[in-house]
């Protein structure tokens, strides 16, 4: 747990790791198969937990 959290300058959690996306296909992933990231325009925010 330590290697994904780590605090601010002000004592704040900051948490290293998260996914999110959206799946277009079903399927089988294998060692290989191509992977794309395509960031939307506009503002970025933090994403809490759930």
């Amino acid at each position: 747990m330590a290697a994904v959290l780590g605090r601010d300058e002000q004592g704040n959690l900051i948490r290293k790791a998260g996914i999110m996306g959206v799946v277009l296909a079903g399927g089988e992933v294998r060692t290989g198969d191509p992977i794309r990231v395509e960031l939307l325009p506009g503002h970025k925010q933090r994403l809490e937990p759930v």
